[in-house]
């Protein structure tokens, strides 16, 4: 038994009886761990990476540490009006994908469901809720959420709202692109403005929001050339490192932290020469990046890379031109690639397919993503038409006790020796 399941045994005996305390150990655990990883990472990590492990970490820590000052949100809100006030983010995913990598999600993923949370709910918002109702996550000072593309989303933050009794902002994001629901939803962030300062008791600062905007185009710009590059630019890399992007493009878009990396990691990659080595992943949908027997088939080998993982790039497409503010976090809404019918983000997946001379498809299966996995048929027919083998593969991002370790092998090996043969 290693360190960090030992510290997950731990943590399921005693969440129930001592939340507060659990609380401290958690929070120890991952600001040691994002410190480390900053500086005794992997010796083959580029360094863009490694300062992104700690940046994350601190992202996920701070509002555990000042509740006061943080806001519940979901994982496509625009966050800028937020970084502008000062207010930190939690949310869902984060917060389970720390709890996953501490093998410590199964403690509040059973007190969900021992409260009525159905079993085949997705595990990220089974783990949130838990830890929310075990008493460990303490009182955001507001909850905002999208109903941008996870359905379990609206569910999980009304029970928020209730369990905390905090004010909620919601933002309906509309199903079609057109000028009209773009002005409708430009002027709906700022009501979130409004709503933001009400509940702060003070103004949102336009030349901050302005300069976090700013910050969240240039990454947005830096990533579009990094993915260009990454045609033909091998790095050494795990799963872990997609996981770190995803941050930097969604609620970490806007800080400084996100603006560093994305510069960081354009210019080590124009320094590496271009090569090619093994087979070329886009993977869609997020990644168990805990999980073992796949770290083992995929971190740092010249075997396999994955290029990018599609919900990275999902708004990397949008008018970067746009100066006002509101209406540029509302294309980001609104032209998100999850958002509308199943084949935005098909037909998404492809181009980056293309973009990154990928070799092959990986459509992950989250468990309890209904979006992800009704869309898997159409998507692999698709895919492989346009000339990219594509494989489904069912799996859980975040619970340990809920994958087939040996059946994600075989599938997975078969698929790397089918591409490896096309070579």
């Amino acid at each position: 038994m290693d360190l960090v399941e030992i510290f997950g045994n731990h943590i399921y005996k005693n969440v129930q009886d001592r939340p507060k305390r659990t609380l401290r150990e958690l929070t120890f655990i991952y600001s040691a761990a994002g410190t480390a990883l900053k500086y005794f990472a992997p010796r083959e990590m580029l360094p863009a990476r490694k300062y992104m492990q700690w940046a994350t970490s601190e992202s996920a820590i701070t509002p555990l540490r000042h509740p006061e000052r943080s806001a519940l949100v979901s994982l496509y809100l625009p966050c800028e009006i937020l970084h502008a006030a000062g207010i930190s983010q939690m949310f869902p995913e984060a917060l389970a994908c720390y709890l996953a990598a501490a093998k410590s999600e199964r403690a509040f993923i059973e007190t969900a469901e021992r409260n009525g949370v159905p079993r085949t709910l997705c595990s990220y918002h089974k783990a949130f809720m838990g830890l929310m109702e075990s008493g460990v996550l303490p009182r955001p000072k507001m909850i905002i959420n999208t109903s941008l593309a996870c359905d379990v989303n609206h569910l999980s933050f009304m029970r928020a709202e209730e369990f905390y009794g905090v004010p909620r902002f919601m933002i309906d994001v509309p199903y079609e692109y057109n000028e009209r629901n773009l002005d409708q939803l430009t002027a709906r962030l700022r009501d979130m403005k409004s709503f933001v300062e009400q509940n702060t008791g003070r103004p949102v600062d336009e030349a901050g929001l302005k300069e976090a905007t700013d910050r969240s185009r240039e990454t947005l710009r830096n990533f579009r050339r990094i993915v260009e590059l990454r045609r033909d630019r091998y790095i050494p890399d795990e799963m872990t490192s997609n996981m770190l992007s995803l941050f930097g493009t969604h609620v970490m878009l806007g800080t400084g932290e996100a603006l560093k990396y994305s510069r960081d990691l354009l210019r080590q990659l124009e320094k590496r020469p271009p090569e090619r080595k093994g087979v070329r992943l886009l993977w869609v949908h997020t990644l168990p990046y805990w999980q073992d027997s796949l770290k083992q088939i995929m971190n740092f080998t010249d075997r396999v890379e994955i290029a990018a993982c599609d919900i990275t790039l999902d708004t990397i497409h949008i008018d970067l031109d746009q100066e006002d503010p509101y209406r540029f976090m509302a294309e980001r809404l609104i032209r998100n690639t999850s958002n509308g019918p199943g084949m935005n983000r098909v037909e998404a997946a492809l181009n980056y397919a293309r973009a990154l001379d990928a070799d092959g498809v990986v459509w992950f299966c989250h468990w309890g993503c209904k979006q992800t996995a009704g869309s898997s048929a159409m998507a692999r027919e698709y895919l492989e038409k346009n000339g990219f083998p594509t494989l489904i593969l069912d799996g859980d991002g975040c619970d340990h006790q809920n994958v087939n370790d040996s059946q994600t092998v075989t599938r997975m090996e078969a698929f790397l020796e089918l591409l490896e043969s096309k070579k």
